[in-house]
């Protein structure tokens, strides 16, 4: 017989199954499709896992329907990309040790575990490579989404329908050339936005507007709501300014 057979291939999904599901619970908090059943684990350990994220975005506010079913519905998106890479993982993991099997018997030598350890370890190294990047893009979305559903709360109470929005910049060694181009104005105070302005898909380089779901997955820069009556002071500090007053429609104005 060459190559593995059926059960060897299920017992080997199992393991990297455990091994994925591990890695993902450490990294976002949210595991995907376990034993057939979806499953949302939530720790109990503070500012862990997309849930816990979105909650602290709102504000720790209870949630309504609404934004419940939001946070579910952006749950079941990275859960969806995990699946995908977990899948890919088992698939390349199972050819590869099947490979090595078959070239073991044509030698007439055997597969020791090493081998297969050696797979399985490089593989997952890989797959915890890529869920490193959904973690980082993932955390950024839904940490903005949260935000925009909490001023959206907030402006609905002052009847703004049409928000004024900012993005707070990490400015440091590490800050990217893109986010000081879509966030800051040439005398570095905070460019603004309505949410009108905003994207909802990933953002791609170039583009002259931003996106809620950052400038890159590892994007730093924290969505901030600009109530009517406040504006910046020369060092982009925000500071109120008059009842009335409209900073978006001033900005246009200069």
């Amino acid at each position: 017989m060459f190559g593995l057979s059926s059960s060897g291939k299920d017992q080997i999904a199992s393991i990297v199954e455990e091994l994925f599901d591990n890695i993902a619970l450490q990294l976002i908090g949210a595991i995907p499709e376990i034993k057939g059943r979806k499953t949302l684990v939530i720790s109990s350990r503070q500012n862990y896992g997309l849930p816990e994220l979105f909650v602290q975005a709102m504000a720790n506010k209870p949630l309504n329907a609404i934004e419940a079913d939001s946070l579910k519905s952006f749950l079941s998106s990275a859960n969806g990309y995990i699946d995908t890479l977990k899948s890919k993982a088992k698939t390349n993991i199972a050819e590869r040790i099947d490979s090595l099997a078959r070239d073991a018997k044509l030698k007439d030598r055997k597969m020791t575990a090493k081998d297969v350890n050696e797979i399985v370890s490089d593989e997952m190294g890989k797959a915890k490579s890529h869920m490193k990047a959904i973690a980082e893009a993932e955390s950024t979305k839904v940490r903005n989404l949260g935000t925009l559903m909490n001023i959206s709360r907030l402006s609905a109470q002052v009847g703004d329908d049409d928000p004024t929005v900012y993005f707070i910049v990490v400015r440091d060694n590490v800050t990217c050339s893109e986010c000081l181009r879509l966030h800051l104005n040439s005398d570095g105070t905070p460019r603004l936005w309505k949410f009108s302005d905003l994207s909802h898909a990933y953002h791609k380089r170039g583009q002259d507007y931003p996106s809620i779901c950052g400038a890159h997955p590892s994007c730093r820069c924290s969505l901030v709501y600009l109530a009517k009556g406040y504006g910046f002071n020369k060092e982009g500090r925000v500071k109120y300014i008059a009842s009335g007053h409209d900073a978006y429609e001033e900005r246009k104005k200069s």
